[in-house]
């Protein structure tokens, strides 16, 4: 699990927490945008939020690739 963002921590303490005041304004900014603060408002898992992920990743790889001195 090294090498992730472990996000099963930032959503027990939500629900622990149980309030939207969780999140302070700059949590967005941290984040990248509102997406993921809204995510776990939803209650969403883990694996549901990573799956969100995986066309962005898909394609950052894409145009990261044509920029690499080494193929992967």
């Amino acid at each position: 699990m090294f090498g992730r963002i472990n996000l099963s921590w930032l959503i027990m303490a939500y629900k622990d927490l149980s309030d939207p005041a969780f999140f302070n304004d700059y949590f967005d900014n941290l984040a990248g945008n509102s997406t993921l603060r809204k995510q776990i408002l939803e209650l969403k898992t883990e694996q549901e939020i990573r799956k969100g992920w995986q066309e962005g990743i898909s394609k950052f790889r894409e145009i990261r690739g044509k920029y690499l001195l080494y193929p992967e």
